[in-house]
């Protein structure tokens, strides 16, 4: 007699079963997202705080490039991840610099 490795049902009063777990929990598997683990951000995004200029203004956070571009804002009673800001302003300057070798 052999189990389901996940619920501990039984699988096959005699002879042999090709999976280890019954159908209810493949099923239930498939039906099941898989989530990832967030993202961090990677080492472009990181780079660019060397040349990044932050700034503070009527309440609000800014980061700009060394292009002058405005990379990322926030509202400065408001705590936010590091790691949220990074990945947020190394996409700007990815989209924006971009755009700028195409022109």
């Amino acid at each position: 007699m052999e189990f389901c490795k996940d619920c501990g049902g039984v699988l096959n009063l005699f002879g042999n079963h090709s999976s280890e777990l019954c159908s209810s929990c493949i099923q239930h598997a498939k039906s099941t997202p898989v989530l990832s683990a967030p993202e961090s951000p990677s080492a472009e995004d990181t780079d660019i705080l060397l040349d990044t200029v932050i700034s503070y203004t009527d309440g609000k956070i800014f980061l700009h490039s060394k292009e002058g571009w405005q990379l990322w804002s926030g509202s400065a009673d408001k705590q936010t991840k590091m790691s949220e800001i990074l990945k947020s302003a190394g996409l700007i300057y990815r989209i924006r610099r971009k755009r700028k070798k195409k022109n």
